[in-house]
């Protein structure tokens, strides 16, 4: 018999951007087992902003909204500026690609914290009924991957101040290894970025889904043979597992460990001095700083610019935003 959604369960409206929520996050030093149901009960830390890691691993519970979520979506991985700039209407393709699952499948739901943990809104995210019961078991492969590399970027990028990700297998950091990192026989992480408070690369793996034991440490792996290739740069690895199941909460378990070594080439573009020409974390703080910041920016959400461009004027419309006010905004 086909698994419908039972009557009873209340047919709700899709997220919006100004909707919040709070992500528990544990940070741990490698690896280890799905931890037993402590992202609902253990002590949460309220998250500080920080430029790197956090001084004790545990479990954090830091705030985000809907908003950031799909820009994170939006700019992880690859500039699609190259491949778009003169079919720009295919953009509405790759953001759908990136956009829909989450639209698809999550949903959100009250949740109290014992103690209460300062800021946080009482909401968490979860799998709704759609993906409970109505989505076969390859679509729900499709939206672990696209899950996984959503909240890889968000937590990265929003959380701890790394830079532009892209994806490793596009040559990563170093030019005289890159034909090593585009060898599609080697199983190496995702994604790259350069952490310009570490001075340090990051290598960076991203998985989504179940998460058990075996998935982690298979990511860890990749991170593992990522990290003979990178050699003696100094880097960090970064295992990222965005753990969900239905009637359970989304939660995010960060393995990670710092190799030093020399410091990282200097980024094409730079000042002389060694000024990095791409800002760190969320370039939206930083436009009015210089103009890399805004580059940068403009570099990570033109994804979303060549779509509008491919728009008709007449389907166009615009929206004065204060700065303030962005992370609630509520148009989209």
């Amino acid at each position: 018999m086909t698994p419908m959604i039972p009557a009873h369960v209340p047919d709700e409206p899709p997220l919006t951007y100004a909707d919040s929520f709070d992500i528990p996050v544990l940070f741990r030093n490698g690896p280890a087992a799905k931890p037993r149901k402590q992202w609902r009960t253990a002590e949460h830390k309220a998250w500080s902003p920080t430029d790197g890691f956090p001084k004790a691993d545990g479990w954090y519970a830091p705030t985000t909204t809907w908003r950031e979520i799909i820009k994170a979506a939006t700019e992880v991985g690859r500039d699609i500026t190259p491949h778009l700039q003169n079919q720009p209407q295919y953009a509405h393709g790759e953001l759908v690609a990136r956009v829909a699952p989450l639209y698809a499948y999550l949903g959100a739901h009250p949740f109290e914290h014992q103690p209460p943990v300062p800021g946080a809104t009482g909401q968490r995210l979860t799998l709704n009924p759609v993906y409970a019961y109505g989505t076969e078991r390859t679509a729900k492969s499709a939206a672990a991957y696209r899950l996984g590399m959503t909240m890889t970027e968000w937590v990265c990028r929003s959380l701890l101040g790394l830079g532009q990700t892209e994806h490793l297998e596009l040559g990563g950091p170093i030019p005289a290894l890159s034909a090593t990192f585009k060898d599609p026989k080697r199983k190496l992480p995702d994604l790259w970025g350069r952490h310009e408070a570490e001075k340090a690369y990051w290598l960076i793996e991203a998985k989504g889904g179940i998460c058990d034991f075996k998935t982690l440490r298979d990511g860890w792996a990749q991170l593992e043979a990522g990290s003979k290739v990178l050699g003696s740069y100094a880097h960090r690895s970064v295992l990222v597992g965005a753990a969900v199941r239905p009637g359970d909460d989304l939660f995010l378990t960060i393995d990670h460990a710092l190799h030093p070594g020399q410091p990282p080439l200097p980024p094409a573009g730079s000042d002389p001095d060694g000024e990095a020409a791409v800002g760190e974390g969320n370039l939206e703080d930083h436009l009015g700083e210089n103009d890399d910041a805004l580059i940068g920016a403009a570099r990570a959400q033109m994804l979303v610019y060549l779509a509008l461009r491919s728009a008709s004027a007449s389907q166009l419309r615009t929206v004065p935003v204060p700065a303030a006010l962005r992370a609630t905004d509520a148009t989209d």
